[in-house]
């Protein structure tokens, strides 16, 4: 195909109905103050029915999520901008949890690195980076991925993070090469702005001639980087159409084929909140009505997580999650009202396990809230079921925050040794087993009862050995069976 400049072919009429999708644009910044409505209005005619307004600062999340109100097929992103890493007050990965806990966040980011310009130093902008990955897989969001001049770095810190179960993408894309296949090969989509249509833009048009289909975005990235034939104009939502034409005429498509595409890639990886779904060619699939408080036994289990920071090959999840007769998948995390709605009378339940499909320290200040209400009403003791990673997770010691709340915690040691530890659980962060030992020596001095646990069955671990470390850290051992699940 000849990935000449998009100008030497000729651009036909769109045929009507065409929806396009606009992966990235910034809608709360002042250029779009004064005629925001007759932004929107335009974008719609044109057929872009689905905008991702990003974030750049957390305090900023509360205008974007008016926005997404006042707008139907807007949504969120909720993250610091690498030039502002040091200028926020608070880039911790607690922060950018609690920010991004609305229904119409459908991303974590932008964030990451950016080396033309480093208004934040270098150091400060990996901190935050890493901290918005983490976030993105405690809220089980996809990552939006800034990197301008940065690739090395880049791909060092989401090697080291792990990218989250969700996915994410490179936005603005206009690296090399070898930074496009390896996002590819990273689970990454890559989104392409209008510099795919400047006049230089060969080299990035060749990038994105070779790449799937599945994988690519288009995004405005307004108000800046306005698409041929309007460069130098403020950049908006309906100018995203110029850079799918040109995408689609690199790939030997019609324009409809294109919109079709990059917005079923939109719809799959977002997954945008469905009180602002708009009618499409192929619809969503309608989530079901999540279980959320499920009894076992004398017990009663809460689930309040859908990630997970681990991908143990054992686990039933992966195949179908079913404990017991509950399906407990869940189309997106609860909130803590919705948690202790589905509650219920559970004065006759004799402990309270936080436990469910995913990891659930991973929603702590949830599963704080829900055990403070408990506690309020009852004296019944509350476990909660754990891989110990929590700590790592939030880079800090979180179990001083269970003392008065939980009774009990029961954590996956799993192994004998790393080797094993990291064969069958698959932990998605570096050093989590060492980080699961420490998790337990740091529970015992909050929490009364804390015991470390294994599975039967597993080839190669030894039960003797993995009690005899329980015994060494102070903790107590339970056995568990391979296939008995709750």
């Amino acid at each position: 195909m000849n990935s000449s400049h998009p100008k030497a072919h000729t651009v036909k009429p769109i045929q009507p109905g065409t929806l396009f999708a606009d992966s990235h644009a910034h809608l709360d910044f002042p250029d779009f103050a004064a005629d925001l409505d007759a932004v929107l209005q335009r974008a719609q005619q044109a057929g872009v029915v689905w905008i991702s307004t990003i974030s750049t600062r957390l305090g900023k999340v509360p205008e974007l999520l008016a926005i997404c109100q006042r707008f139907p097929g807007v949504a969120a992103s909720v993250g610091i901008h690498p030039h502002y890493a040091a200028e926020e007050p608070d880039c911790s990965v607690a922060a950018i949890v609690a920010a991004g806990s609305h229904p119409a966040v459908i991303a974590v980011g932008e964030t990451g690195l950016d080396y033309h310009y480093r208004y934040s130093p270098a150091p400060q902008q990996e901190i935050s980076f890493r901290n918005h990955i983490q976030a993105a897989k405690i809220l089980d969001l996809p990552i939006i991925i800034h990197s301008r001049e940065a690739e090395a770095d880049s791909r060092r810190i989401v090697e080291s993070e792990g990218v989250p179960d969700k996915g994410g993408v490179i936005h603005c894309f206009t690296g090399s090469a070898e930074m496009a296949e390896w996002g590819i090969q990273q689970g990454l989509h890559i989104s392409f702005s209008g510099v795919l249509t400047f006049k230089n833009g060969d080299p990035l048009r060749q990038i994105a001639q070779q790449l799937p289909l599945d994988r690519i975005l288009i995004e405005t990235d307004a108000p800046y980087l306005a698409p041929m034939p309007h460069r130098g104009q403020r950049n908006e939502p309906a100018m995203v159409v110029r850079i799918a034409e040109t995408l689609a005429h690199l790939h030997g498509l019609s324009v409809e084929q294109m919109a079709a595409i990059t917005t079923d890639n939109y719809l799959r990886l977002f997954r945008p909140n469905e009180n602002n779904q708009l009618p499409t060619a192929q619809p969503l699939p309608s989530p079901h009505k999540p279980i959320l408080a499920y009894p076992i036994g004398q017990g009663l289990y809460l689930n309040i997580s859908k990630g997970c920071t681990l991908r143990c090959h054992f686990c039933p999840k992966w195949v179908a999650p079913i404990v017991h007769q509950y399906d407990l998948s869940l189309p997106r995390n609860p909130s803590a009202a919705e948690v202790l709605a589905a509650l219920g009378d559970f004065s006759a339940y004799q402990e309270i396990v936080f436990c469910g499909y995913g990891e659930p320290t991973l929603r702590l200040p949830v599963l704080l809230e829900v055990a403070q209400a408990i506690k309020q009403q009852s004296n019944i003791p509350i476990r909660i079921n754990t891989d110990g990673l929590a700590n790592r997770v939030y880079r800090t010691d979180i179990t001083p925050r269970l003392r008065g709340l939980i009774d009990a915690v029961s954590v996956s040691l799993n192994a004998q040794n790393e080797e094993l530890y990291i064969r069958h659980s698959r932990p998605t962060i570096p050093g989590a087993y060492q980080a699961v030992k420490a998790f337990l020596l740091a529970a015992k001095a909050h929490v009364p009862s804390v015991t470390a646990t294994a599975i039967d069955g597993l080839e190669g671990v030894d039960i003797a050995a993995c009690e005899q470390i329980a015994q060494q850290l102070g903790v107590r051992f339970r056995k568990r069976i391979l296939s008995q699940v709750g």
